[in-house]
């Protein structure tokens, strides 16, 4: 058996930001964000992401066909009433009352002056970007190792078996000839976790993604924006466990591995969820047994109840459990 607790097969779109231009929410908070532009500016920060070869691993795989598009994403924002999606108009004019969300499908997003001749840019758009602002021996190396698509068709998943590249990524390597073999995927949700993000830029072209010293010239646009009810200074805030959104938690295990072209031969797949209900800080500073966001996980009762089953030898008392939407 395989226990995946809390992994992101489909990558995390905070690794974006951290490798584009060295952000990401935790530095963009006022007190880190003012400790950081002393001590350790975001170039540095950039480099040092650059420099870890294996951070390219979290980058979000699937593209566009995962991700969303500049018309929506498969897990927008839903009103719990009515069950449409209650998305903000993007240029700022929405009047409903509460605040609109702002979709998921505009990966990297600009409304600011500075930044007008700029275009919304999806996840393909967004690594794109990505790409363009690596050096030659940062993006040989990401290109050596490393694919981010999807592949649709039996055909393009032989073509492509032993390419190595592919191997991290599971929209384009079906699962082994293991028939006896049982996948748990056990993760939280219920916690705020970066989606997308507004940027501005300090140059008037996507063709300059550096300054003059090296540090780049997009970055996390802080602006407060009363309109849209899941932005907070600059993240476009989604549903997660604090770390990794549902949709890279979820999506292969719920969906995906229960299908013939990325399981064929049939890898028995458990999926648990589990809500994350913290204590008050005041009670219990990891959250307490019901905690379920990506570190404290590891505290929580029902998934300790789960692992010592599946180790027992009573995995099959593991049975599937979904208290989100990912559905």
């Amino acid at each position: 058996a395989i226990v995946n607790l809390a992994g992101s097969p489909l990558g995390v779109p905070k690794t974006l930001a951290s490798l584009l231009s060295g952000e990401q929410r935790e530095t963009v908070q006022p007190l880190a964000s003012y400790l950081l532009d002393h001590f350790m500016n975001r170039k540095e920060l950039a480099r040092i992401f650059r420099s870890w070869t294996g951070l390219p691993s979290l980058l979000p795989k699937g593209g566009n066909a995962i991700w969303g598009d500049l018309n929506g994403a498969p897990d927008d924002p839903i009103s719990n009433n009515t069950g449409v999606n209650t998305l903000a108009d993007p240029g700022g004019n929405d009047t409903a009352s509460p605040p609109a969300a702002v979709s998921y499908g505009g990966q990297i997003r600009f409304d600011d002056e500075r930044s007008s001749s700029m275009n919304n840019q999806t996840m393909e758009d967004s690594l794109q970007l990505l790409f363009n602002a690596l050096d030659k021996d940062e993006l040989r190396l990401m290109q050596r190792d490393y694919s981010f698509g999807v592949f649709r068709t039996q055909q393009e998943m032989d073509a492509r078996r032993d390419d190595h590249r592919v191997w991290t990524n599971p929209l384009q390597h079906q699962l082994p000839n293991a028939p006896n073999l049982t996948i748990y995927c056990l993760y939280g949700h219920g916690a705020t976790t970066e989606r997308a993000y507004y940027y501005t830029a300090d140059t008037a072209s996507m063709d300059d993604l550096h300054d003059e010293t090296g540090t780049p010239a997009l970055r996390i646009d802080r602006t407060h924006r009363a309109h849209v009810s899941n932005v907070d200074i600059g993240i476009v805030n989604g549903e997660g466990d604090g770390t990794v959104p549902l949709l890279s938690l979820g999506y292969m295990c719920a969906d995906a591995w229960r299908k013939p072209l990325f399981n064929p031969h049939g890898v028995r797949i458990v999926t648990r969820e589990f809500l994350h209900n913290p204590l008050a800080v005041f009670k219990d500073i990891r959250g307490g047994a019901e905690a379920a966001d990506h570190i404290n996980i590891l505290g929580n009762r029902d998934v300790t109840a789960d692992m010592l089953r599946i180790v027992a030898g009573k995995g099959h008392l593991v049975q599937d459990r979904f208290t989100s939407n990912i559905r």
